[in-house]
């Protein structure tokens, strides 16, 4: 700043602050570098900074452009992506056509999506169509798993081979 010429800033301060603006600070440092080309006046960006910084009696609010600038954000938010198991297109062919006798799905019916709901559990084996339901006071792994192996232990199903979810996620037995 030591080093551009003082009357850069005095003429730049005149042009910024005028009634009727013609210039922008770009449009400023542009033509007055062509006029004064042995003068050493700062960059567009420099300026930005001093103004921003106040090293210069220019304030932001005079600039109508640089009010509405926003910064861009340093940091990308990242999507939570959950993992899933193999798709169920890439099941056997013997779960999908329904041929064999022991593969079941299982399924949350849910109610309103509040916090500590009951649900209701679906057991529904493929082949049979045969069904089980039950209600579960709620949603989390340790009172499916539970039922499942209370449902299991009641129908004494132990010729079953696998329990796939609709979300593509399989419980081996």
């Amino acid at each position: 700043m030591d080093q551009c010429s003082p009357t850069f800033f005095e003429k730049l301060d005149k042009a910024v602050k005028s009634n009727v603006r013609r210039h922008s600070v770009d449009t400023f440092v542009h033509e007055y570098k062509e006029e004064h080309p042995t003068e050493t006046i700062p960059s567009t960006k420099i300026l930005y900074c001093y103004i921003a910084v106040g090293f210069i009696f220019i304030k932001p609010i005079d600039l109508p452009k640089m009010v509405s600038i926003r910064k861009m954000s340093k940091y990308k938010t990242t999507v939570n992506k959950k993992t899933f198991g193999k798709s169920i297109e890439e099941c056997p062919e013997t779960i999908n056509n329904h041929s064999e006798f022991g593969h079941w799905e299982i399924e949350l019916v849910l109610g309103k999506k509040t916090k500590g709901d009951a649900v209701i559990m679906t057991l529904v084996e493929r082949q049979t169509r045969f069904a089980l339901a039950c209600k579960l006071p709620n949603k989390q792994a340790e009172t499916i798993n539970e039922a499942v192996k209370n449902s299991w232990l009641n129908t004494r199903l132990l010729l079953s081979h696998q329990i796939t979810a609709l979300n593509s996620v399989a419980y081996r037995i």
